[in-house]
C-alpha cells in the first residue's frame, strides 16, 4: 500500500534563493524593459507544467515508477488507499510550490524596488491593480 507522510517542513532562511536575479542599479539600462501579459496558451502550458511538476514529485514521494500516469479522480484498477495518498503527495507538493513561489515573489519584490520600480509596479506586476 502507498501511504503518504508529510515529512518535517523546516522553514527557508530569508536569503534570496541561488539563481534570483540580483538587483539592478537605477538608470544601468539605457532602455525601459516592457512585460507582457500571458497568453491564453501560454497560462494552460504554465499550468500544465506545474502539474507536471507536482505529479512528477508525487511520484518520487511516494516510491511510485516514473512512468505511471497521473491517478485520476476514480480509477477502479487502483486502491483507494494509494489513489489518496498520491493525490495527497500532489497537494503537498503544489503546497511547497506555493510557498516556495511566494518567497520568491517577496524577494524579486524587494529586488524591483531596490532597482527603482514603485509600490504601483509591484502591486501591477502581482496582479493587486
Amino acid at each position: 500500500m502507498c501511504q503518504f507522510v508529510a515529512p518535517e517542513v523546516v522553514p527557508l532562511a530569508g536569503a534570496p534563493f541561488e539563481g534570483d536575479s540580483c538587483p539592478m542599479a537605477k538608470g544601468s539600462q539605457t532602455e525601459t524593459m516592457q512585460v507582457r501579459e500571458f497568453s491564453k496558451s501560454e497560462l494552460s502550458e504554465l499550468d500544465r507544467e506545474v502539474a507536471e511538476l507536482a505529479w512528477r514529485w508525487a511520484r518520487r514521494l511516494t516510491g511510485l515508477r516514473a512512468e505511471q500516469a497521473p491517478f485520476g479522480p476514480v480509477d477502479p484498477q487502483i486502491p483507494e488507499a494509494d489513489r489518496a495518498a498520491a493525490h495527497l503527495a500532489r497537494l503537498y507538493v503544489l503546497a511547497r510550490v506555493r510557498n516556495s513561489a511566494d518567497e520568491r515573489a517577496d524577494a524579486d519584490a524587494f529586488y524591483a524596488g531596490q532597482a527603482g520600480a514603485g509600490y504601483a509596479e509591484i502591486a501591477a506586476a502581482l496582479g493587486l491593480r
